[in-house]
């Protein structure tokens, strides 16, 4: 079993590397929701859906778990997390939501005010 400190950090590689694809692809939201067993993200500007990946299996659980950490969700569905992408500083807008029930998140990327 791996260290927990390990999976922390590789989940939240993760979550930067969806956070910087949609930053390069121009878009200014990403969805993850779970279809079937896969954790799925959707690239989204506006209303408009631009395409869509996958979080790997292993990394589901931890990935889920690390933006409820970073976002300070435990008490409440909304929250923000600061993240550095492309080496620019964006302030990230998380909403978690019921999808189907399971845990869905909207996040909202803004380019943080120096």
């Amino acid at each position: 079993m791996g260290n927990t400190r390990d999976t922390s950090e590789k989940a939240f590689q993760e979550i930067v590397r969806v956070l910087e694809d949609a930053v390069e692809a121009g878009v200014d939201s990403v969805a993850l929701e779970y279809k079937g067993r896969d954790l799925m993200v959707f690239y989204q500007q506006g209303n408009v859906g631009l395409g869509a990946t996958h979080i790997q299996a292993d990394l589901q659980q931890p990935v889920v778990e690390e933006i409820v950490k970073r976002a300070r969700l435990e008490r409440k569905p909304e929250g923000k997390m600061l993240v550095t992408l492309l080496g620019s500083e964006y302030e990230v807008i998380v909403e978690e939501y019921d999808s189907f029930g399971e845990t869905a998140f909207d996040l909202t990327l803004k380019k943080a005010k120096r």
